[in-house]
């Protein structure tokens, strides 16, 4: 079964109205991007904790509005791509979905240099974990993981 022409309109005006409150949504999520970059560029990060939560429900609604996104895309009897959504949307409001777009490639950098900031701090605290360990006079141990570590504050057997 094909969409008629009016279905098609209704569909594009579906889709339209998806696009206003998905760049709303990515707008709200990339305000919490840049408090998260903010947060990473300085020495307190307890609020990441906070911060995580949020970006984890903005992480669900959006994929909510994107499944919202290709059900009209299969109504429409279209690919669920990028083609697929210029093919639906034809002449119609350009101004909406290159809104979408601009939001959507920010939100996307600033995830991407987000995730960069926290493997270098990763990185450096590995560093700095390894130079203390190996400056460190505590014994080596054996864990239940078979992993070695250090016993902080062990006795040796025997002493009291």
């Amino acid at each position: 079964m094909t969409a008629t022409t009016v279905d098609i309109n209704t569909l594009r005006q579906r889709l339209l109205a998806l696009f206003v409150a998905e760049t709303q949504q990515i707008k709200e999520f990339t305000a919490v991007l840049e408090e998260e970059q903010r947060v990473l560029l300085g020495q307190d990060v307890q609020p990441l904790f906070v911060l995580a939560g949020q970006k984890t429900r903005y992480v669900r609604q959006l994929q909510q509005l994107a499944d919202s996104r290709a059900a009209i895309l299969a109504q429409a009897g279209m690919p669920r791509s990028r083609e697929g959504i210029e093919n639906l949307l034809g002449a119609a409001d350009n101004q909406i979905w290159n809104s979408y777009l601009a939001a959507a490639t920010r939100a996307h950098d600033l995830n991407q240099a987000n995730g960069q900031h926290i493997t270098a701090r990763l990185a450096h605290n590995h560093q700095a974990l390894a130079i203390l360990m190996a400056h460190s006079d505590q014994p080596t141990v054996y864990g239940p993981d078979g992993a070695s570590r250090t016993r902080p504050g062990s006795r040796l057997l025997g002493s009291y």
